[in-house]
């Protein structure tokens, strides 16, 4: 279906039973709502799930006038998410969208009831880092565009935090390799320009305050992800805080374990009793 917020016209899917808890899934970079479809079918078991494109990623459209930012995409993704559903609801995000829940999450918290980010990024305390990080994803967008999908699919395949996708059957290969060049050029670079981790503010501070339930998880082998996560916790005052490493798995964990995955989320909705109807 599609959804019409102030500037955007989204691409989204439910499922699951409208009476169930809502659940909100973001997907990563070079992918789309489809990209959930390992741990969608035990999740609708139990929740209404909903789905969108991010903007610049499969079916969504950016109107062309709009010059889209932090503040603009959280907004305009809270008026397509409360045209699907009124209720406060729960979010995950993985990588790229991991940030763009967390940042949603702290500009309306009461829209959402808990944050459960897989492999996302609080933002760069450091402006020098950010500025650094500013300009690899602009010459990563600069690339992707003079090179083409094809060198982006081999090159994204090729970073160390994927590795682990080697060991999946080559059925899930093919089909995280055929959604990947689904994307187009233009809109992947436009996406790391607008929304990529060097335009996101650092969000440690906040995210330290936020005392509503809060999963974060990573894939073993990511080690960045996993200090990160550890210095989260740290400072969290979630009245619900779940911490968790993925052994054996790399970056896209919910891809290399899915039902591993599945259940760890299943757990911590668990624990917040908002599973009441089963």
């Amino acid at each position: 279906m599609l959804i019409q917020s102030s500037d955007i016209v989204w691409h989204a899917r439910s499922d699951g039973d409208e009476n169930a808890p809502p659940l909100v899934l973001l997907h990563g970079f070079a992918q789309s709502l489809h990209s959930f479809a390992p741990i969608e079918t035990e999740l609708s078991k139990r929740f209404r799930v909903l789905r969108v494109d991010l903007p610049f990623h499969g079916q969504t459209f950016v109107e062309k006038h709009v010059e889209l930012d932090w503040p603009k995409l959280c907004a305009n993704l809270h008026q397509a998410i409360a045209k699907l559903e009124l209720r406060p609801a729960h979010w995950f995000g993985y990588s790229q969208g991991g940030r763009v829940a967390l940042m949603c999450a702290l500009a309306s918290p009461g829209r959402v009831k808990s944050l459960a980010l897989l492999g996302a990024s609080p933002g760069y305390a450091n402006e020098a880092e950010r500025e650094l990080r500013r300009q690899s994803d602009k010459l990563l967008g600069d690339n992707i565009v003079g090179r083409g999908m094809e060198w982006f699919a081999s090159y994204w395949e090729a970073l160390p935090i994927f590795a682990t996708q080697k060991l999946l059957p080559e059925e899930a290969r093919r089909l995280i390799r055929s959604e990947r060049m689904a994307s187009t050029p233009q809109g992947l670079r436009l996406a790391l320009l607008t929304y990529g981790t060097g335009t996101m503010p650092d969000c440690s501070g906040e995210l330290s305050a936020w005392t509503k339930p809060l999963f974060l998880a990573a894939g073993e082998l990511d080690k960045k992800f996993v200090e990160s996560n550890a210095r989260l916790a740290k400072a969290s005052r979630s009245e619900l805080l779940r911490q968790h490493v993925v052994r054996g798995a790399g970056h896209a964990a919910h891809l290399e374990q899915p039902a591993e995955f599945a259940k760890l989320l299943i757990e911590f909705y668990k624990s917040q009793r908002d599973l009441s109807h089963e």
